[in-house]
């Protein structure tokens, strides 16, 4: 389709955070079948100050306002938690389709909320995050060989996130702003902000079966940077380049107490509906440690090969079905990599330039979905399967049981 035939999509965001200043709005500004229509956020100087910098044509401190008044057809939900189904819900009972940000739900009740919704309207909602996902790059063709044996039978896996190795957390293993997004009960806590493990288990394994987790909080009494910091960034700001907060609010005093009412430390035994047993912790590192290659990322273990991400590319596999790769090293391994990027430039947490940013590709797949009219790879029942994985291991934490999954996924 030409640019002068292509459709252009009238987009809303609603939370003008972090997330939307540094990653959706500068990104909705290069695209050519985008159109940023309206911004919407509690604190209405954040929302006036989003609509001036990035040229949007409404600005509105009601959500429920914004979805009567403004002719948007996609909305970003890129709030809290705690609002994700309520906003997610009236965006498609309104014939919108959506892009939300992890976690989908804090329950499965709030993710069936979802899903019925969708189905019932008929739209289009892709659930975070795409990294790493089935649309990142690789995973579709790491899926298909693990499918095919390349690992022989599952054995066990092991995922833990890897972190500073130079310098401690900025804000000691915690987001350094944000109270509703990180910190509060109706945030999740680090279980439901750590989505990224779930998903890239799936990705590579397929559905879930069962869940054990272990939950608690390490550090109950924290500080950070207070809201009004972030108000005068933005209102101070005059360019996209210069909204993006990341920096400023690392480098700011962290002067407001918060309590952290939700698990900060968890770990969930995932048992996988194709017999492998792993391990995966939701949390952070307070302080640097050493970056050896079995530190941090996924490693999956069976009986005819092992698969690592990390340790120099983006994932090896060692196999003794030589037939079902194209070609090994001295070593016997065979390694997929992204193309090649400048780490140089990495600048925490914008991914160097020319390496995947989710952000960006789940921006590219919605508006494509919703042109070609096509359901998103990251569907609602994705979505959902990913959360009651998180909600399981938060469930299992609290009871001191298995818990048993409902949901499955067959990608």
């Amino acid at each position: 389709m030409s640019d002068k035939n292509q459709k252009t999509i009238r987009v809303g965001v609603v939370g003008c955070g972090v997330v939307a200043t540094a990653y959706y709005l500068p990104y909705l500004l290069t695209r050519k079948d985008a159109e940023i229509t309206a911004v919407c956020d509690r604190r209405l100087s954040r929302a006036e100050s989003c609509k001036r910098i990035f040229g949007a044509k409404a600005a509105y401190d009601d959500y429920d306002r914004m979805l009567r008044e403004s002719d948007v057809e996609l909305v970003l939900v890129l709030t809290g938690p705690g609002t994700h189904v309520r906003f997610t819900v009236a965006a498609v009972e309104s014939g919108r389709d959506v892009l939300l940000q992890k976690p989908m739900a804090l329950d499965l009740d709030g993710a069936e909320a979802i899903v019925a919704a969708t189905r019932r309207a008929g739209r289009k909602v892709l659930v975070e995050p795409s990294a790493p996902s089935p649309i990142a790059p690789n995973y579709a063709e790491i899926r298909r060989l693990v499918r095919a044996g390349v690992l022989g039978k599952t054995s066990w896996f092991s995922c833990i996130p890897s972190g500073p190795t130079k310098a401690g957390h900025p804000a000691l293993a915690g987001n350094p702003y944000g109270a509703g997004a990180f910190y509060t009960k109706d945030s999740g806590g680090m279980i439901f902000d750590y989505a990224y493990g779930p998903a890239q288990i799936a990705a590579v394994l397929g559905a879930c079966k069962r869940v054990t987790g272990m939950a608690t909080i390490t550090m109950p009494d924290r500080y950070i940077v207070p809201e009004e910091h972030y108000d005068k960034f933005l209102e101070a700001a005059e360019t996209p380049e210069e909204a993006n907060y990341w920096d400023a609010a690392i480098a700011a005093e962290k002067t407001q107490p918060v309590k952290m009412e939700a698990p900060d430390n968890a770990f969930a035994l995932f048992e996988m509906a194709d017999g492998s047993l792993g391990v995966y912790h939701f949390g952070r590192l307070f302080q640097p440690t050493r970056a050896p290659a079995t530190y941090g990322g996924l490693q999956v273990l069976g009986t005819d090969g092992n698969l690592i991400f990390g340790a120099g590319h983006m994932a090896s596999v060692y196999t003794t079905r030589r037939d079902l790769v194209p070609e090994t090293d001295e070593e016997g391994w065979f390694h997929f990599d992204s193309p090649p990027v400048d780490m140089s430039k990495y600048r925490w947490p914008q991914p160097p330039p020319g390496a995947f940013n989710y952000y960006h590709a789940s921006t590219d797949h919605i508006l494509t979905c919703i042109r070609d009219d096509r359901d998103p790879v990251l569907n609602v029942e994705y979505g959902r399967h990913i959360t009651e994985m998180m909600y399981g291991t938060s469930v299992s934490a609290e009871t001191g049981r298995h818990y048993d999954m409902t949901t499955t996924i067959d990608w």
